[in-house]
């Protein structure tokens, strides 16, 4: 009997186990079938919210499953076993729903109200096992109370009265909500580019970067944060996505990052951020610029060039910062750091990169296929480098992170979407948008100011794509209204649509940045706004200096460009100075070289004051170190 009662929780165990390795694979493996779509079976005998509804199964089931493996009370792992397999019944149900016809009429029935239920109590459960943290658990749950309580609220808020058993079965099966936009957008790309960095890092290729990061950090501070700024910017020249850039470059910059001193939050803020000006990164600009090439009638070649000088801005200002952070957290005497000389192997880590590159190259559209053959290229490096037997190892250790890190994210990303559900169904999005647009009617700085807090109303639950949309045809007319041109004013709102990918609550960015460096969501997200806050300024700036945009006469263009390199220049001896004095000259440099691009105008005398400035921005910082040694006096006997 005592031998019969100890080998029960051993079975119990190993059957936790094997449930976790299957839903696991599930997990790892449906959205590469998904994205290959073989012989076009995939996608022909199943939709999308049927793929979205068996992944999110698998992906609670998994993580209730692993939550029961790691112990607890008697009581608690029985539930979290009864919710692993009521999670994978629901996946399951709701995916045959989807199929069927009853999927074109979001009907309150009890069986889907039933269904809706579990589905948002388990998602919400996997959520809290999951390390989605406590404040993101609340504000879930706060978001889904408001949706139902707006209607009794009144006033801008007041929305159209709904029952509550349908407001519930809407949430899940209206295409919004826990299986809607956000949902697709991690489990698809996303999940793609967190298996190439598992693979990356199978094949040692994060090992050969790091050893490269610390060569290069030993002729300066911050190289590693440096190369992240760089490496994404590269990455934004061919992809609009600011998550696959995240989980691309990230795999690598952000462990970099960390072994440097750089703390886990702001690591993956510096990726978040740097990836997320991938979007507004010419040529391959993110989906949104089409849409404005479309609602503006500015070709989009025109609109892709118009971008190059703020996103310049913006990474030359990160660029600078790296090497100010690098400097405070690197100790004393670790400025040079000693690396063993690299092998030439090291060059075939380079394959992978090239890869998803090339195939890049072809079109934006194939960025989940250029992620798969990545990843494919990887584990061949891998092989060549370290035989099969040792890459098989290598991937059975990686593994278990690897699924963990991917279905946390899957979970949070069906949570997260309940924003736009509740958006969706209430109407509230376009309320505030409307009340919004009425009050900077008479006022350009106020107009700016409410549309940027409508774009960040409305980042909190909608893509980037969306976000422009709303803003774009409701607001940007009342813009050009007001004497803002019509490119300035539509890539204002394109920005701060942008900037809904590392601002709370929503950050997917930050969100994918994350699950790398282990950092919460929350503090993650909030170190991206302080390192990009260069981001939320240059908006203002092309539309008080539209030549930024590249709108004006050509000595009005090539004025304000001489002010940007000026000030971009002279920056870099703030980041850095030998001394004081050098500091105060630096400074004196950096406004004079603001002042140039912001008095630039199309009258001359505006135009000669801005050239004056921008050379002497230029002149002083020059002159800088000249100056510091003549000055500079001889400490001899001490």
């Amino acid at each position: 009997m005592t031998t019969a009662g100890a080998d029960r929780p051993q079975a119990a165990d190993l059957g936790l186990r094997l449930l976790a390795i299957v839903t696991g694979a599930a997990t790892l493996v449906g959205p590469v079938v998904w994205a290959l779509n073989p012989f076009g079976i995939a996608r022909r005998l199943f939709v999308t919210d049927q793929f979205l509804a068996v992944e999110l199964g698998m992906a609670l089931c998994f993580v209730c499953a692993s939550a029961a493996i790691g112990g607890g009370s008697r009581w608690l792992r029985l539930l979290l076993v009864v919710a692993a397999v009521a999670s994978a019944g629901v996946g399951l149900t709701l995916a045959m729903h989807f199929g069927s016809d009853a999927a074109l009429f979001v009907k309150p029935t009890a069986a889907n109200l039933s269904m809706a239920v579990a589905l948002i109590v388990l998602t919400i459960g996997a959520l809290a096992l999951g390390g989605g943290g406590r404040a993101m658990v609340l504000f879930v749950l706060a978001m889904l109370a408001f949706g139902y309580l707006a209607q009794f609220i009144g006033g801008m808020v007041s929305t159209a009265p709904i029952r509550l058993d349908r407001y519930i079965v809407y949430l899940v099966l209206g295409g919004d909500a826990f299986v809607g936009q956000a949902l697709q957008v991690m489990a698809t790309s996303v999940v793609i580019y967190l298996l190439f960095g598992a693979a990356y890092e199978v094949a040692g290729g994060t090992a050969a970067l790091d050893a490269l990061a610390n060569r290069l950090a030993g002729r300066g501070n911050g190289t590693a944060i440096k190369a992240t700024v760089i490496s994404s910017a590269l990455f934004g020249l061919i992809s609009g996505s600011a998550t696959s850039n995240v989980v691309t470059s990230g795999a690598f910059t952000i462990p970099a990052m960390k072994r440097q001193g750089v703390s886990a939050p702001m690591a993956g803020g510096i990726e978040a951020v740097s990836s997320t000006i991938g979007q507004v990164t010419p040529p391959v600009l993110g989906a949104a610029a089409f849409l404005m090439a479309d609602l503006t009638g500015i070709p989009y070649a025109q609109i892709a060039l118009a971008t190059a000088m703020p996103a310049l801005i913006v990474y030359a200002v990160m660029v600078h910062q790296g090497t100010w952070i690098g400097s405070r957290v690197q100790p004393a005497g670790s400025t040079v750091i000693e690396a063993a000389p690299l092998p030439w192997s090291s060059a075939l880590h380079l394959l992978p990169v090239i890869t998803i590159f090339g195939i890049m190259f072809a079109g934006d559209r194939l960025t989940a296929l250029a992620g798969i053959a990545g990843a494919v290229v990887a584990l061949l490096v891998g092989i060549v480098l370290h035989g099969p037997r040792e890459t098989w190892q290598r991937c059975k250790r990686v593994a278990g992170t690897a699924t963990r890190s991917i279905a946390n994210l899957i979970v949070a990303g069906s949570a997260l979407g309940v924003i736009v559900g509740v958006l969706s169904v209430t109407g509230l999005d376009v309320a505030l948008t409307l009340g919004i647009s009425h009050l900077g009617e008479g006022s350009l700085l106020l107009a700016l100011g409410l549309m940027a807090c409508a774009a960040f109303l409305l980042g909190a639950g909608l893509s980037t794509s969306g976000v422009y949309l709303v803003v774009g045809t409701l607001l940007a007319p009342g813009l050009v209204k007001l004497g803002v041109p019509v490119m300035a004013a539509h890539l204002f709102v394109l920005y701060w649509a942008m900037l809904s990918m590392i601002t709370p609550p929503i950050a997917f960015a930050a969100l994918a940045a994350s699950s790398i460096s282990g950092a919460t969501f929350s503090s993650t997200a909030w170190a991206s706004m302080r390192f990009g806050w260069m981001a939320f300024v240059v908006p203002f700036a092309f539309v008080a200096q539209p030549a930024l945009v590249l709108v004006g006469t050509p000595i009005q263009v090539a004025m304000v460009l001489g002010a940007v390199v000026g000030g971009l220049w002279v920056a870099r001896r703030i980041a850095s100075p030998r001394t004081r004095i050098d500091l105060l000259l630096a400074i004196v440099g950096t406004v004079a070289s603001a002042g140039a691009l912001f008095v630039t105008g199309p009258e001359p005398q505006w135009t000669e004051y801005a050239l004056l400035a921008s050379v002497a921005g230029v002149a002083i910082i020059q002159l800088v170190p000249l100056f510091s040694k003549r000055v500079s006096i001889p400490q001899s006997g001490v």
